[in-house]
């Protein structure tokens, strides 16, 4: 029951994790994913803020104390189904190849993969959508946003001391490695 599963809300900056939490819990997962987008903005910094986006160069001013529980927060509550990193297990399942990628998490429909409108409420919010659906990550001013968010530290992969793992002292970085 993920009502019973507790994720330690924790900020560097200290944000209020609690409304995402209760929406999550509450399997709001449309408001959870507003409340998702609002958080990485003003996790961003004040010119996010200002323009009410986040550039892909801004991502680094998100702590990955941040970025780990709003992780959690989806991961736990969704048992397993959302969240960034399990975006990022699909996105390395799929070579980096963007097309596949947004087809596998349903981000696409038909037969030319068109893009699902988000402005006309074509995403599926509910435990139906595919795995790593949500949270949603705007693409309209290219992939480099999402790929900043995915290859981001607070995602990196648990270390067996491999190299190339963070701290791992290997020649081989993460995204090599198949």
């Amino acid at each position: 029951m993920a009502d019973a599963k507790v994720v330690e809300l924790a900020s560097e900056v200290g944000f209020d994790y609690g409304p995402l939490e209760s929406a999550l819990k509450a399997g709001e997962f449309r408001e959870a994913d507003d409340i998702t987008r609002a958080a990485l903005i003003t996790l961003a910094g004040e010119n996010a803020e200002a323009r009410d986006f986040v550039y892909f160069t801004e991502v680094s001013n998100i702590s990955v104390t941040d970025l780990t529980t709003i992780d959690n927060l989806w991961t736990t509550h969704s048992e397993g189904k959302f969240g960034f990193s399990v975006q990022k297990k699909i996105w390395k399942s799929c070579k980096e190849k963007w097309g596949l990628f947004f087809k596998k998490l349903d981000w696409t429909t038909g037969d030319n993969n068109s893009y699902r409108s988000w402005a006309n409420n074509q995403f599926i919010y509910s435990m139906e959508a595919k795995d790593g659906h949500l949270p949603l990550t705007s693409c309209l001013r290219g992939t480099q946003l999402l790929r900043a968010l995915l290859e981001n530290e607070a995602f990196a992969s648990p270390s067996s001391g491999s190299p190339g793992s963070p701290g791992g002292g290997g020649d081989k970085p993460d995204w090599l490695k198949f």
